[in-house]
């Protein structure tokens, strides 16, 4: 690959951070989907994860929001 210019170290290097770059704000949109966040909560971090992909992952799991429990 090295006779057409392509570099297969840096190729491999822009693959993995694509498949972070895509899969991590997937991740942590289904595992948002999973708890029971009231609607405001829940639409925040739908904006924040999508808005800014890799830092709203990032934030979610740092924060880790918990479920509302209804007494």
């Amino acid at each position: 690959m090295d006779v057409l210019g392509i570099n297969a170290g840096f190729l491999f290097i822009q693959l993995i951070f694509l498949v972070v770059l895509i899969g991590s704000p997937v991740i942590t949109l289904v595992d948002l989907a999973k708890k029971k966040l009231g609607s405001t909560p829940l639409a925040l971090w739908v904006l924040v994860i999508c808005a800014v992909p890799l830092l709203g992952s990032l934030a979610y799991w740092i924060i880790k929001p918990i479920a509302e429990s209804k007494n």
